[in-house]
C-alpha cells in the first residue's frame, strides 16, 4: 500500500483495525453516519460506494443511544461547535472510556480523556 498524504491516517487506521479485530469497541455517534455518507458520496460521486461505507462501517462500530436528553445536555457543555458537543453528549450516553479525534483542543473542558489516535496507540505502549 502506498503511504497515505493524509497526516495520521496511519495511526487512525491502526485504531480502527483493533476495533474490527475485537481489540477495542468503537463506538459512533448517531448524527456521524450521515456526515460519513455525505463525506463519502461526495468523495467517491457514488451512492453505492457510499452505502457500502456505512455497511461496512456498521459491522464493526457501535451506535451510541441517545434521547432529547443528551442533546439538551449537548448545549450544556457550552461548545463552540454544537456538532462536537454532540459528540461528547453521544460518548457520555454510551460511557465511553476515551474520545479519538484529531481535533482535541474543542474538547478541553470535556469530562472524558480526548485523545489524538497517536495519543492513544502510545498509551497502549505503557
Amino acid at each position: 500500500m502506498a503511504p497515505s498524504t493524509n497526516p495520521g491516517a496511519e495511526s487512525s487506521n491502526e485504531c480502527i483495525t483493533r476495533c474490527r479485530e475485537g481489540n477495542h469497541e468503537g463506538w459512533i455517534a448517531w448524527h456521524s453516519l450521515s456526515n460519513c455518507h455525505y463525506i463519502t458520496r461526495s468523495r467517491s460521486k457514488s451512492p453505492e460506494i457510499a452505502l457500502h461505507f456505512i455497511s461496512d462501517l456498521l459491522a464493526w462500530v457501535e451506535v451510541a443511544e441517545t434521547s432529547r436528553s443528551d442533546a439538551l445536555a449537548a448545549l450544556d457543555f457550552r461548545m463552540r461547535d454544537f456538532e462536537d458537543a454532540l459528540q461528547l453528549a453521544a460518548a457520555v450516553a454510551c460511557g465511553a472510556g476515551v474520545i479519538l479525534t484529531r481535533n482535541t483542543t474543542d474538547f478541553k473542558a470535556s469530562p472524558i480523556p480526548v485523545m489524538t489516535p497517536e495519543e492513544f496507540l502510545a498509551s497502549l505502549k505503557r
